[in-house]
């Protein structure tokens, strides 16, 4: 058993270690034992013992002693400039590594509905790419059924949408993190500013919607529906919110929309309209078991923070 314990012991000094690269590098650069030893605060023998251990490991003499010069063989030469290279590397990994712990490199990427990823997570992205310049962020707008199939796969980390409630995998979860409330906008050649309209009279207007497949258009037409009132008449259907903003203001016809997406376009402004109420929620979702990297938490933090405060 001892003998084994030996050789163990004789194996394992043999082995290579970044401490060991380290303290002959050392010795390169001062061309002394002694003084690398000083320069460590160690004993000399214990650099010496370092040497030969990492010369048991290449199988060759590093130095020559030339008077009192130790000088590098060509096996010590090669040595030399490979050390180098693993220990920036070995330097540049833990950078890495501790930019990734901190959150200020690593990638996320984001996939939203059309709206909710024209307007709200846009301006979340770009502050967190302001503040973190060495980060990959990438915002990806997409159907909701895309993005419930990429999030379940693993093509996005997370998934930022308008919901229609629809069953999502048991692999996943969803988080209500908003219920924005959904106006009626127009010029004010179509309806003056103040004038306050009945649900039914507003109904009558001519509106510019999305396509019916579109889950803002289904959502908004149930409740429209709950409300008891019919689906108004749209004159122009569009497949993105800021062409449908764009078309309404231009033509004089009114736009059902969210208030973060009209903004503060001066061309629109808002219908009172007191007995409808219309609403839209906007949920996260991600893998029950996704692992989030420090950037990605701090890009849901961020989000959560964002639309908390939307209207």
């Amino acid at each position: 058993m001892s003998a084994y314990l030996e050789r163990y012991g004789e194996a394992m000094e043999a082995q290579l270690s970044f401490r060991r690269l380290e303290v002959f590098r050392l010795v390169v650069e001062e061309r002394s034992v002694t003084r690398a030893a000083e320069v460590l605060m160690i004993a000399q023998p214990a650099v010496s013992a370092q040497l030969r251990a990492l010369e048991s490991w290449v199988g060759a003499p590093l130095f020559v002693r030339k008077g009192n010069r130790l000088v590098l063989t060509e096996t010590g030469e090669r040595t030399a400039a490979w050390a180098k290279e693993v220990l920036a590397g070995a330097a540049q990994i833990r950078r890495d590594v501790g930019d990734l712990a901190s959150g200020e490199t690593g990638r996320v990427i984001i996939a939203s509905s059309m709206a909710v990823g024209t307007y709200l997570i846009p301006p979340v992205a770009a502050q967190l790419g302001h503040e973190r310049p060495n980060a990959d962020i990438t915002v990806a707008v997409a159907r909701p059924d895309e993005v419930v199939h990429g999030v379940e796969t693993g093509e996005f980390d997370f998934g930022v949408l308008n919901w229609d409630g629809r069953d999502i995998p048991e692999s996943m979860t969803s988080e209500l993190l908003a219920v924005t409330r959904l106006g009626i906008f127009t010029t004010a050649a179509l309806i003056a500013p103040g004038t306050t309209l009945s649900p039914t009279d507003a109904m009558a207007l001519p509106f510019v919607g999305a396509p019916k497949d579109v889950v803002y258009q289904r959502n908004l037409v149930e409740q429209l529906r709950a409300a008891g009132l019919e689906e108004p008449r749209f004159t122009l259907r569009l497949g993105h919110s800021e062409a449908m903003i764009r078309a309404a203001a231009a033509n004089d016809w009114a736009i059902i929309a969210p208030a973060y997406s009209v903004g503060s376009d001066a061309r629109l402004h808002e219908v009172e309209v007191p007995e409808l109420k219309l609403t839209e929620r906007i949920v996260l979702l991600h893998r029950r078991d996704r692992l989030h990297s420090p950037l990605q938490r701090d890009a849901v933090d961020a989000i959560r923070e964002a639309l908390a405060s939307t209207e």
